[in-house]
């Protein structure tokens, strides 16, 4: 009977032992893992981590607290790249606005009308066209990047609508290396400077000559595509060079200036603040701007097995 009592007694210390042992694996283990498995869970549904109260797991602890660090820089990564996203649409957008210039649509039916007047039927159908080729390309798909050939052949219809209106009051060369005719730029840049020098350099009272070159050149050893626009104009004003010069912003008020300054900012973003732009006034007069483009990283292969 003694024996029978000695065996119920143990097995009760044995039991009570073991819940014992269970509500404390509970409570200290599978509490903590519990939880920072819900915080694994809550990663994928953007949701905040638990902080669970302090455990003598401390390697549990330890690495739940990193995670929640790892979450918060996670989010704030990617804030700075939504942000980052809604900045670059902006300067797009703000970039398209300023090409879409109603004066320059309609300076075009002026000249096209004043040709119907004095029926020159051949200059009206070369005008037209090179309206439509103008329109379609400031109207195409929103690319980052195009063929240069295609930026400069952009630049060239431009160049021609302005003489069919300014006739001989300026003339123009572009210069363009063999190799630089697969390098992709972004669109639209060369026509913001080609425009500064037709509005500023341009007049009737003698011939300004525009001059576009491009080349390859090493700049701080690594080669890049170089473009250089002068033209034999009066040149940057002193107070507008000195703030091209140092960054500064420009007069809100002179809207080719302005898209200038955008153009900048897209370069520094599309580029990674790897492009380069001076500005400066030749000793002979007129101004001159000349951009450094590293090379876009699918066209490198192309271009280094070139000759």
């Amino acid at each position: 009977m003694i024996a029978q009592l000695l065996v119920v007694l143990l097995a009760v210390i044995i039991a009570c032992n073991l819940c014992f042992i269970m509500l404390y694996f509970q409570k200290k283990v599978l509490k903590p893992i519990k939880n920072f498995s819900n915080n694994l869970a809550i990663l994928t549904n953007d949701g905040e981590p638990i902080d669970f109260k302090s455990s003598k797991m401390v390697e549990l602890e330890k690495a739940n607290r990193q995670f929640i660090d790892l979450v918060t820089q996670m989010k704030q990564i990617k804030i700075d790249l939504y942000e980052r996203e809604l900045e670059k649409q902006k300067i797009q957008l703000d970039y398209m606005k300023l090409q879409i210039k109603p004066h320059f649509f309609l300076n075009c039916l002026t000249t096209i009308y004043s040709m119907a007047q004095m029926q020159m039927h051949a200059e009206i159908q070369n005008m037209t066209l090179s309206i439509s080729k103008y329109f379609r390309y400031i109207f195409q798909n929103g690319q980052d990047f195009v063929r240069l050939e295609d930026e400069i052949e952009h630049v060239r219809t431009y160049l021609e609508i302005q003489k069919q209106r300014y006739r001989n009051a300026f003339d123009y060369r572009i210069e363009q290396a063999e190799r630089t005719a697969d390098v992709r730029i972004p669109p639209l840049v060369l026509q913001t400077f080609i425009e500064n020098a037709m509005k500023y350099a341009v007049s009737r009272e003698h011939e300004v000559q525009v001059v576009l070159t491009v080349t390859r050149q090493v700049v701080e050893d690594e080669e890049m595509t170089v473009i250089r626009i002068s033209d034999t104009g009066p040149g940057f004003p002193p107070p507008v060079l000195d703030s091209l010069v140092n960054g500064q912003p420009l007069d809100q008020t002179e809207g080719t200036r302005i898209g200038i300054m955008n153009t900048i900012q897209r370069l520094e973003h599309l580029y990674h603040n790897k492009a380069q732009v001076r500005f400066s006034n030749r000793e002979g007069g007129g101004a001159c701007v000349v951009l450094y483009l590293p090379d876009h990283p699918e066209d490198r292969s192309g271009l280094e097995g070139g000759i």
